[in-house]
């Protein structure tokens, strides 16, 4: 009766149910892709993935950045991917504890100021930008990078879509802009003033998670970052025909704006590169509290630090 009691005991512990999956989020930026990748590969682009020792993860591909901050606020994601400059504000203005599990990517040249070649600096001059934290943030790095004085220029927000035409039909002078959008001005005759590889980690993608679920569910986190994203992000730097369809459609990007697209960003996949980048967190998040606080983006500084 003994023997049977034990054996029941662990045939019982070997039928636990799993525990809830972790819900996790991003929209369609191509930084967040890896992810998205390596469920395809599985046959689970919107599932629930089961990984070891009964975790299980559920990752959505969201349209928006406004969605996934939506749902993180109200509880029905635990996780999300976001740029630094989203979870800051999202931190500040909800006070809702999150931190930092990884750093997923980060733009080397996908971020750019240009202008066309008659440029003259020495005259009055009107910079176009998009009217977020980011596109803020690189106009003020902008203006400290190429000692250009508030008097010299007037800034108007433009939505992205309009950052091209703009700029060459002559409504702005210099354009702050992304990929494809630089790709675009480029092949267009326009010139680079300046790009994210003068601001190497400073423009970021980022894991955040919700303290509690990463102090619960750790093992998940490191089975993502260590197994399924490497995957993803193997497929993404070789895709093949499949890979490239499936990119195509989540980026509304052509083959050719993908390849210009990625050549401007870099996947931290080696140590010696992740810790540098996570060395530079601490400052970074620092300096961009106070960029979001001096231009009334925040009105009170985050608090986001890397989980451990």
């Amino acid at each position: 009766m003994r023997i049977l009691f034990f054996v029941a005991l662990i045939l019982l512990a070997g039928c636990q149910p799993a525990q809830p999956p972790v819900n996790l989020a991003g929209n369609t930026w191509l930084g967040y892709q890896p992810l998205y990748l390596a469920l395809a590969e599985r046959d689970c682009a919107d599932c629930i993935l089961e990984l070891a020792d009964n975790q299980q993860l559920q990752v959505t591909m969201l349209p928006s950045t406004t969605q996934v901050l939506r749902l993180l606020s109200t509880g029905q994601l635990d996780a999300a991917m976001l740029t630094l400059d989203e979870a800051l504000t999202f931190q500040s203005e909800t006070g809702i504890d999150i931190c930092i599990a990884s750093v997923l990517s980060y733009s080397n040249g996908a971020d750019a100021v240009l202008t066309l070649p008659d440029f003259d600096p020495a005259k009055a001059f009107q910079i176009g930008y998009e009217e977020t934290a980011l596109g803020g943030y690189m106009l003020r790095r902008t203006l400290e990078l190429k000692g250009w004085a508030p008097e010299q220029f007037t800034a108007r927000t433009l939505v992205p879509r309009r950052h091209v035409q703009a700029l060459l039909d002559l409504e702005i002078d210099v354009v702050i802009t992304y990929e494809p959008y630089v790709s675009q001005l480029l092949k267009a005759g326009a010139v680079t003033l300046l790009d994210s590889r003068q601001l190497p980690g400073e423009i970021i993608d980022i894991l955040v998670v919700r303290r509690q679920v990463w102090q619960q569910r750790q093992q998940l986190f490191t089975l993502l970052l260590n197994d399924i994203w490497p995957k993803g992000l193997a497929r993404l730097q070789q895709p093949d025909t499949a890979a490239l369809a499936l990119l195509s459609r989540n980026t509304e990007l052509s083959l050719e704006e993908l390849q210009q697209a990625l050549a401007g960003m870099v996947f931290p996949d080696k140590e010696p590169e992740y810790q540098r980048l996570a060395a530079k967190l601490l400052p970074l998040i620092d300096s961009m509290n106070q960029y979001l606080l001096q231009t009334a983006h925040i009105s009170k500084a985050a608090q986001l630090e890397v989980c451990r």
